[in-house]
């Protein structure tokens, strides 16, 4: 553990409190405290992990999940929901139409036999019940007994585990909550159920417990979609502006509205280090072509731009001042910001910060600096697609 002058921790103290104040009114349960916080960069550690809490279960399984595929590791998890609901356990799905498109139709009906309650996000059929394409469910939270929760940027699926995609496996991060915080997750899991079912479940909180589980403050930050408050923006746009000496932003999909783009001016302009990990390639490139619309500017206001060479980069992180973190499923872009359905968790932990920055440090060995000569190492065609990509983000 880092030790802190006291003067400096007076100071944290003051820009946490600051913090809180401004994002009480869009948080789950406000700050929570005596969690136990677990950060997970191996996917197959990650799952292992929640088909452990699954197993275990002995109230009730919750899963919120935007992709949910049908390979080695979709079946694996959609073998294990189905004993634990023949158990008598009550499991409960929610799938986002899109996000899991490319499942296997018989996954779901095998699950439901079993006794799974599925739920489809936002069907893209017109004819069904609150279908739509736009506003999707992207979260990734699972949460057991209202004492284990997980989310990040992890699906269920191959790409994410070494045993299936070996050295191609995408490079992500999840956090494990055991304490209050999971029920907060439970919290936005019976929101979408709502949404969904016009079904209000009625799900105790865990009785309290003599000894803690932790020793983190944790905030659990949701988003409701299409007309929501824009609560990630605003988580966003409070943590750099409370900034004083640092920013790092690890995202894999970069097109943040107007609003943020600001908020980061603004904090670079103050003297705050902001960097940024972002993916050369990503598996969406039309995001990085107007993400390197963006390059001229950010390069501008001193921004440190970093591009992250090794596989998919799918984490989304950020670390401010070395002292408080998020890690959530939103991304830093349009959508994260005002349609979708997304879950960010506020960590206000030394010791979490500490192991995000040196897993930061790993992925740096892995990337390169944009300089600003960079332009010249771009083929003409990806320039052209970037100054369009600038000219349409001018608009957002």
């Amino acid at each position: 553990m880092r030790i802190i002058h006291p003067k400096l921790r007076k100071q944290i103290a003051q820009w946490r409190y600051a913090i809180v104040r401004e994002l009480l009114g869009d948080t789950v349960g406000g700050i929570s405290r005596e969690n136990k916080v677990e950060i997970h960069f191996d996917g197959d550690a990650t799952y292992h992990a929640m088909l452990e809490a699954i197993s275990a279960a002995e109230h009730y399984v919750h899963l919120e999940m935007y992709m949910f595929l049908s390979d080695a590791i979709g079946n694996t998890f959609a073998q294990a929901l189905s004993k634990k609901a023949k158990e008598g356990i009550p499991v409960r799905v929610i799938y986002d139409s899109i996000g899991s498109s490319a499942a296997d139709p018989m996954q779901w009906a095998k699950m439901r036999e079993a006794g799974v309650k599925v739920i489809e996000y936002h069907p893209v059929a017109p004819w069904r019940k609150r279908a739509g394409i736009f506003g999707r469910n992207h979260r990734k939270n699972l949460i057991v007994d209202g004492i284990i929760g997980f989310t990040g940027g992890m699906n269920l699926g191959d790409p994410w585990s070494h045993q299936q995609f070996k050295e191609n496996a995408w490079r992500d991060t999840q956090i494990q909550l055991t304490g209050p915080a999971a029920y907060d997750l439970e919290l936005l899991f019976q929101d979408s159920w709502l949404y969904c079912t016009d079904e209000k479940l009625e799900v105790a909180s865990p009785q309290p417990r003599e000894e803690p589980f932790g020793r983190s403050r944790c905030m659990v930050v949701g988003s409701q979609g299409l007309g929501s408050r824009k609560q990630i923006r605003k988580l966003f746009s409070v943590h750099l502006d409370q900034a004083r000496q640092s920013v790092k932003m690890t995202m894999p999909y970069f097109v943040p509205p107007r609003r943020l783009r600001k908020a980061m001016r603004r904090a670079s302009q103050r003297g705050v280090a902001v960097s940024l990990l972002l993916p050369r390639d990503s598996d969406v490139a039309a995001v990085d072509w107007l993400r390197e619309g963006l390059y001229p500017s950010l390069l501008k206001w001193g921004v440190r731009v970093i591009e992250y060479l090794g596989p998919v980069l799918h984490a989304k992180t950020m670390v401010i001042d070395d002292c408080v973190a998020i890690i959530g499923s939103n991304n830093f872009d349009i959508l994260s910001v005002v349609m979708n359905r997304e879950t960010a968790i506020v960590v206000f932990d030394d010791d979490v910060s500490e192991e995000l920055n040196r897993q930061w440090d790993n992925d740096l060995m892995l990337s390169e600096r944009v300089a600003n000569d960079w332009q010249g190492i771009r083929p003409w065609w990806r320039l052209l697609l970037a100054k369009v990509g600038c000219f349409l983000l001018r608009k957002l």
